[in-house]
């Protein structure tokens, strides 16, 4: 149970880093503002799809199937990739 609370809290401060992108895209130029835009709505997608796969992995609890397990690192390594990438490009 540590590991998901972890796993959790890289959830949180993934999504205060989705506001901060937010915050600094409005401030680019207009053709640059669009790009931001739409990377930002890609890590929100991707943000909340790994939340809902965290949830059910956690009311799965111990019984989790493999596939569900699988899903959810699948997602986290997804996401993980898309905001480093949007880190670099954000800074």
């Amino acid at each position: 149970m540590e590991k998901l609370e972890k796993l959790e809290a890289q959830l949180k401060e993934w999504g205060v880093d989705l506001e901060k992108f937010r915050a600094k895209a409005e401030t680019t130029k207009e053709k640059r503002k669009a790009e931001h835009e739409r990377e930002i709505k890609a890590l929100r997608t991707k943000l909340n799809e790994a939340q809902k796969k965290l949830e059910e992995l956690k009311k799965a609890g111990d019984a989790a199937s493999r596939e569900l397990k699988k899903g959810f690192e699948n997602a986290w390594a997804d996401l993980k990739k898309a905001f480093e990438s949007a880190t670099r490009k954000f800074k």
